[in-house]
């Protein structure tokens, strides 16, 4: 009797992920075939070629130490057959009561499409009972059939060559064994002790670091406790098809930037086009999906350098999401079961990339044999940028049109899932202040002729109140012929247009009426600005300088006032006393000098 079960009940009763269970079928480790179900083939693991323990377990059965040290000897076959006998005769003892030996072998044999017989099921009793699931095995062929004849030392020296990079295959690494051990048994041994060693083992040792990640077990995540515009997905694909370029004279791939729902898996904006990405391109998809769905709560990007560019960094405070208040997650490094968008690139190479002539595979290996042939033959059947975009389009809306066997979409299409699922839409009415966010922000100077900015001259008249002072500037690539101001605190200054750079020989009336009208502007603003007072520099100087003399009259009193008279006309008199006073009664030199002082402010408009 041969019983399969799933790959899901397999991976419980080993403890192991579904996917590891497939390696070990793939590896042969473990017994499986293919059937024909509602989703396609489905893949089922033989029962018996289980571990003994995983056996017991599915019969709710208590195995036997003693037996499973004992069955270590045997090879898998034997205990496979051993383990099948086994669990007959737990079927044979959960039978109804109303069912003789005869009626269990006659259901059994056309239940299973066996042939056991009575005799069978009687010994198979009387020998489980005496010795346990041991004494079932088939010992024909010799006990020792299945126990490694390999030494150890052997097996070790054989183990370092085979669990390398270099990936060695079985006969290379026996073949240099031999040489060092010769009494070694056949490469057959070493074959079937191969095929024992742990799948993930082989993976780390002979693929590397990155193969076993991508072969992990991965949280397989349900999309029922978000909604619509919860979570968008980004990333980047290279096409897999070649086109014509813009000119029509070579050949190129495209690279595809796009925006995916992650509730519904609607790809909401996308943008296709014959140039590497960046992060330009990026916020233009973010941008066209915004404008037409609104804005996300949080997005999950690539760890490439374009998507840790600035202006998606919640750190710098200019950045696009920080100023639309999108969180952003950043997924694993090279882990793609990590951004479930990759899982929407392979679709779209099955679907539509191979409906194309020029489909070319992944990589050099997956090429197909009759693509093999020069670029000047491929660009005579290519189809031109325009045509496949285009195709492209209408693929990805019947691709939002059409109902999915996805996990948690009940048969639903991604648009209506997605609008199903859609609690609140935040939009933005404003479409220029949307395009100033999706712009490029950077810091300027403001100099005479405006702002330099890739070498081009900007100007506005706001601008001339900011001469010398840094402001920010936005732009976008697709119109770098306006530039938003701010000043440093983002508060909006203007729109400055690039300045016409005026011909040597033929410059027109409106040049120079332009040009003087700049002037003017200036020299009003200049007029605007004009001080109170006029105070000259050199009467400035000379007051400082006399009013510090006035300070110490009493011992320079001769000298001071021989120095007020070039400067203020106060006559010097002939002779004068010790305590600085022309006349006894009289003023003394500081208040003559405060009183021309205040006169002089009087002419001055003081």
């Amino acid at each position: 009797m041969n019983e399969w079960i799933d790959v899901k009940k397999a991976s419980e009763l080993l403890n192991i992920s579904e996917r590891a269970v497939r390696i070990r079928a793939n590896n042969l480790s473990l017994l499986s075939r293919y059937i024909k179900g509602r989703g396609g083939r489905k893949m089922e693991i033989l029962l018996s070629s289980l571990p003994e323990d995983a056996i017991a377990r599915y019969h709710h059965l208590e195995p036997a130490v003693p037996d499973l040290k004992e069955m270590e000897k045997f090879s898998g076959r034997q205990k496979a057959d051993a383990n099948n006998k086994a669990w007959i005769l737990e079927l044979y003892h959960k039978r109804d009561s109303d069912m003789t030996a005869d009626k269990f072998v006659e259901w059994y044999n056309r239940e299973y499409s066996a042939s056991i017989t009575k005799a069978n099921l009687f010994q198979w009793q009387k020998k489980m009972k005496e010795g346990g699931i041991a004494s079932l095995v088939d010992k024909r062929g010799g006990y020792n059939k299945g126990q490694t004849t390999i030494p150890a030392a052997a097996w070790d020296y054989f183990y370092s060559l085979y669990m390398t990079q270099q990936q060695r295959g079985v006969q290379l690494c026996y073949d240099h064994t031999r040489q060092k051990y010769p009494d070694i048994p056949s490469v057959y041994a070493f074959h079937r002790r191969v095929r024992k060693i742990d799948p993930y083992a082989i993976i780390y040792y002979r693929l590397g670091e990155n193969a076993l990640r991508d072969n992990l077990p991965y949280m397989e995540r349900s999309r029922l406790d978000i909604r619509s515009n919860d979570i968008w997905f980004s990333d980047h694909h290279r096409m897999d098809v070649f086109c014509q370029d813009e000119a029509g004279s070579r050949i190129c791939r495209l690279w595809l930037t796009a925006f995916y729902d992650a509730r519904s898996g609607k790809i909401v904006s996308h943008i296709c086009r014959n140039a590497a990405p960046n992060a330009t391109v990026i916020k233009r998809c973010f941008r066209a999906g915004v404008e037409s769905y609104g804005v996300p709560w949080e997005v999950y990007f690539d760890n490439g350098a374009d998507y840790r560019s600035k202006d998606f960094s919640q750190d710098y405070p200019l950045s696009l999401l920080k100023q639309l208040g999108v969180n952003t997650i950043y997924a694993t490094p090279y882990h793609g079961q990590a951004k479930p968008v990759e899982r929407f690139f392979r679709t779209l190479e099955e679907r539509f990339g191979k409906m194309f002539p020029t489909y070319t595979g992944r990589d050099a290996k997956q090429r197909p044999e009759q693509m093999r042939i020069s670029n000047e033959k491929i660009l005579t059947y290519a189809a031109p940028i325009g045509q496949f975009t285009q195709c492209l389009d209408n693929f990805i809306c019947e691709y939002n049109q059409s109902p999915s066997r996805g996990a948690d979409m009940g048969g639903k299409s991604p648009d209506e899932v997605y609008r199903q699922n859609l609690e609140v839409k935040r939009e933005i009415h404003d479409r220029n202040a949307l395009n100033i966010l999706c712009g490029t922000f950077e810091h300027r100077t403001v100099q005479k002729n405006g702002i330099a900015f890739k070498n081009r001259c900007y100007e506005c008249k706001e601008l001339l109140h900011y001469y010398k002072q840094e402001v920010i500037v936005s732009y976008t690539p697709d119109n770098l012929d306006e530039l938003n101001v701010f000043d440093s605190e983002m508060r909006f200054i203007g729109v400055a247009a690039a300045r016409v750079r005026t011909p040597f020989r033929h410059t027109t009336e409106e040049d120079y009426i332009k040009a003087q009208k700049e002037k003017k502007r200036v020299r009003k603003l200049v007029r605007e600005a004009k001080p109170v007072y006029e105070i000259d520099t050199m009467q400035l100087i000379a007051k400082n300088q006399l009013l510090e003399k006035v300070h110490n009259a009493e011992e320079t009193a001769p000298a001071a006032i021989e120095q007020i008279t070039p400067v203020f006309g106060v006559p010097v008199p002939a002779r004068e006393n010790v305590s600085g006073r022309i006349d006894p009664d009289g003023p003394s030199i500081e208040e003559i000098l405060m009183k021309k002082y205040q006169e002089e402010r009087k002419m001055l408009g003081g």
